[in-house]
């Protein structure tokens, strides 16, 4: 069973998320998760038989919450909020994003208070251990109640509608499920609205982005570590001594990783050219620190929304209750999403000055844009028009969502989160910036070439040759947008990680 991750409402972790949406991972519930599931399932029909209203079950949805809905209608209810919530605009939303929704939606199930049968969460489990993906429209949803509109298409696929991917065909709900031996539901009370009430949308978004963080700032050290060997940078702003008069966590294990990278350079021991050198590689721990530590602190708050319930009302088994409440509200990973955009957007901004002080001869003293013949040929100029162009789209999508707010359900709704907006505009940083690293990876070898008879350290070395064998230096002008595209490939699938696996260590979510 080491393939499958188990599911019980308390212990879902990114990287077991990652495991299952990239890795192809199974899922199955605990046994534990099932009973509870059972017990909050009898707990709502136990309360309907006391025909108290209760929302959603017994009186309508919104601003319609005091219109009582009677007993013999409350089945339709509940397929008309999946039909009616069904209503998105733009492209799709990525396979990966779809599938950790899923997952996630799973596991709140599995806290048992949604009120939720067992035979439909293991609906839900079938379709994601079969890699069914239903089509998501990306544009509708404003974090508050959750993400209704997307998990309204996901839940679609559960009665026999929508439509999903497949093995790379595009199948129909009723399609998906005849192929693969299974039944669609008919949503019994409570059940439509716990399938489309909560934030499991945009928490997909916000763990994926985290896992793809912490890659980017390994690579960010390897960056800097390259570009300190480049321009014979002083080691001394890298010093333990100067970390431990400021205790913050991040920026020591940066400057720890980028020491630990150097090791075994000549720069350790050669006296550097200057006394300080310009804030974008001196202050570097400083400000890669404080992307970790955010990072961390996001990680952190992330995984507490990863293992809770997020529909409305949520069903107590101990107090006999349907305790209507606001945990759908997405403002939560909103907040932590638009803090994450700025330290991403920053991480992004800073490698751009580095790539500035590689290219520029009065301030590296290295050939005008690491060509040999200058004015003949132009180098690497316009590599830098690309990443500050790549920069000023980050400082566009970094403005925070979250303060925005648009009142809906004719004003019962009257605060919202934005929080998919505020997951999806990080998701895209995420991706900018790992061209961004890219970008300073490449220019920092081909400023290598340049450094005389300096040696490097092992590792850099190591990662210096692992590019060389597939780029060669760039001494006459020619295309490179190829090269620096199998860079950036390299960075987002870990590529030069393998040579740097013990140095990265302290680059972590903990």
């Amino acid at each position: 069973m080491s393939n499958f991750i188990v599911l019980n409402g308390n212990s879902l972790n990114i990287n077991d998320l990652i495991k299952i949406t990239r890795q192809g991972y199974k899922i199955r519930l605990s046994d534990d998760s099932k009973e509870r599931i059972r017990e909050s399932r009898n707990a709502i029909e136990n309360l309907i038989a006391e025909n108290d209203p209760i929302y959603g079950v017994s009186t309508g949805f919104g601003k319609l919450a005091n219109v009582l809905i009677s007993i013999n209608e409350q089945s339709q209810l509940q397929e008309n909020i999946i039909r009616s919530h069904s209503i998105s605009f733009g492209e799709f939303l990525p396979d990966e994003i779809v599938k950790g929704a899923m997952v996630i939606a799973i596991n709140s199930y599995c806290k048992g208070s949604s009120g939720i049968r067992l035979s439909t969460v293991e609906l839900y489990v079938d379709l994601v251990n079969n890699n069914v993906i239903p089509l998501v429209p990306s544009i509708g949803s404003l974090g508050a109640s959750g993400d209704l509109a997307p998990l309204s298409y996901i839940a679609s696929v559960l009665i026999g509608e929508g439509k999903v991917k497949y093995n790379d065909q595009i199948l129909t709900g009723k399609e998906i499920l005849a192929k693969l031996g299974l039944e669609p539901i008919s949503p019994v009370s409570k059940e439509g609205l716990s399938l489309v009430n909560g934030t499991h949308v945009l928490t997909s978004f916000a763990a994926h982005t985290i896992y793809d963080s912490l890659n980017i700032l390994k690579h960010s050290a390897i960056a800097v570590a390259l570009v300190l060997e480049a321009l014979h940078g002083n080691t001394d702003a890298f010093s333990p001594f100067i970390m431990q008069n400021r205790k913050h966590k991040g920026q020591s294990d940066f400057a720890d990783t980028v020491l630990k990278l150097i090791k075994g350079s000549d720069i350790e021991h050669i006296k550097a050219p200057r006394v300080q050198d310009p804030y974008s590689i001196r202050c570097s721990p400083q400000v890669h620190g404080a992307v970790l530590d955010t990072i961390r602190y996001v990680k952190s708050v992330v995984e507490v929304e990863m293992n809770s319930a997020t529909d409305n009302p949520l069903i107590s088994v101990n107090h006999n209750h349907a305790f209507s409440g606001g945990n759908f509200h997405g403002e939560p990973i909103s907040l932590v999403m638009d803090f994450l955009s700025i330290a991403l957007t920053e991480l992004g901004t800073i490698s751009e000055r580095r790539v500035n002080q590689l290219l520029n001869t009065a301030l590296s003293g290295l050939p005008a844009f690491l060509t040999g013949k200058p004015g003949l040929n132009s180098g690497l100029m316009i590599l830098q028009y690309a990443d500050a162009a790549l920069s000023a789209e980050n400082k566009i999508l970094s403005t925070p969502a979250s303060i925005d707010n648009t009142p809906v359900s004719a004003d019962q709704e009257d605060h919202v989160s934005m929080g998919l907006t505020s997951s999806k505009k990080v998701y895209k940083i995420r991706d900018i910036v790992s061209q961004m690293i890219a970008i300073e990876i490449f220019t920092a070898c081909q400023a290598l070439e340049f450094r005389g008879e300096r040696k490097l350290s092992p590792v850099n070395m190591k990662i210096y040759n692992h590019i060389r064998k597939k780029i060669p230096p760039i001494a006459n002008d020619r295309r490179y947008d190829e090269d620096v595209y199998w860079v950036i490939e390299q960075v987002k699938t870990g590529g030069l990680l393998k040579f740097t696996e013990e140095e990265l260590l302290s680059i972590s979510g903990e």
